[in-house]
């Protein structure tokens, strides 16, 4: 027996799914976010390997399922702080980049932590108002099994290890952040800026820096 195909949602169903997750329905939230799992993943993935290069996580602690589970974790409460013309896929990958760097600054205060005085106080951690609850809602394997919503690669494995190594060297980790957007998510330079909070002039010179230190002209895609 053959498996029915599974409907696209429109543009005007996700549109609406979206309006209904800032009223503060959940399953509209979820529904509005599962069609870019695949590409929040697919971010994920080089997030982790950039920070297990720089020593920041260790191999597979945390994976980028749960990276992608924390980027979600951060955006329910934070939905409403997404600016009307960032697309909600590119909102959700600035914020992999948040998250990323957020759980690297919290493994860094754990390493301290054996070394600082017992009575000195802990820096408190992000606090998320439904954390608990999230996670008993938030089930990816029930909610899509990672293999339907990732796509087929473009790179071999040897040409993304390859990426994530050259733009871990000594490369701004904002500039980074610009040319993945652009170049790996194909996402135009203004929507990238905003996205990061950032002018275009400055993501415009980040793109740059970074296409010159990967040793790319102006109309040559990496990715």
């Amino acid at each position: 027996m053959r498996t029915p195909a599974r409907s696209t949602p429109s543009d005007a169903e996700l549109n609406d799914a979206w309006n209904a997750a800032l009223r503060g329905d959940r399953e509209a939230f979820r529904a509005a976010v599962t069609p870019h799992l695949g590409e929040l993943l697919r971010a994920a993935r080089h997030e982790v390997r950039y920070r297990v290069a720089l020593g920041d996580f260790e191999p597979n602690d945390p994976t980028a399922e749960e990276l992608v589970g924390e980027v979600l974790i951060r955006a329910w409460p934070e939905r409403h702080n997404r600016p009307p013309s960032v697309r909600l896929s590119v909102w959700l990958l600035a914020l992999s980049y948040l998250a990323a760097r957020e759980l690297a600054r919290r493994e860094a205060r754990l390493r301290r932590t054996p070394t600082e005085s017992l009575e000195d106080s802990v820096p408190p951690e992000p606090i998320y108002d439904d954390d608990e609850e999230f996670w008993e809602w938030y089930q990816p394997d029930e909610m899509t099994r990672w293999e339907d919503a990732v796509e087929a690669p473009t790179m071999t494995p040897e040409e993304e290890a390859w990426t994530d190594e050259e733009l871990t060297r000594t490369l701004d980790p904002l500039a980074r952040e610009v040319f993945l957007l652009c170049e790996l998510h194909r996402v135009p330079l203004s929507e990238a800026a905003q996205a990061l909070g950032i002018g275009l002039d400055d993501a415009a010179r980040l793109l740059e820096e970074a296409r010159r230190h990967l040793g790319l002209g102006e109309d040559r895609n990496l990715i």
